[in-house]
């Protein structure tokens, strides 16, 4: 009875990390709406800090707040947003995109980790947005998320 144990404890022990490595991408999905806070012309762009809440998957109701340098003559933009959940887990993304049209942007968020239940947390979706105005933003996504 005490080798059975044992060994059982054992295989558990050896298991676990497998068990572990083995998180599997899932899709993740979400929307919502912001607001350009700042915009601050500079030397490499313009920076923007901009705030917003949505709905996704795996994080339930969230709010974000984002950082992002635009390029103008580029039409393109770089930078990163944090979104955090209604448990105040927070998901880091780091965001690529550019300008197809006037006020419509697309793009790519690519999560880096995180806090709480986002620690560790990988994977990539696509964005889009259109402004309402040009404080203003609606914006959607689509991807898959790994979490440990």
């Amino acid at each position: 009875m005490k080798k059975r144990l044992i060994s059982g404890l054992l295989a558990l022990t050896l298991l676990a990390p497998m068990a572990q490595a083995a998180a599997q991408s899932v899709p993740m999905k979400g929307s919502g709406a912001g607001s350009i806070t700042s915009a601050t012309p500079g030397p490499n762009g313009v920076a923007i800090t901009a705030i917003g809440e949505g709905k996704a998957t795996h994080l339930g109701r969230f709010t974000r707040e984002e950082d992002i340098l635009l390029d103008p003559v580029a039409n393109t933009f770089t930078g990163t947003i944090v979104f955090t959940a209604a448990d105040g887990s927070e998901l880091n993304c780091n965001v690529a995109g550019g300008f197809t049209g006037p006020g419509i942007a697309s793009g790519t968020y690519t999560f880096t980790g995180g806090t709480g239940r986002f620690v560790g947390a990988t994977g990539t979706a696509f964005f889009s947005i259109v402004q309402s105005n040009p404080a203003n933003f609606t914006f959607q996504f689509t991807g898959t998320i790994e979490m440990n």
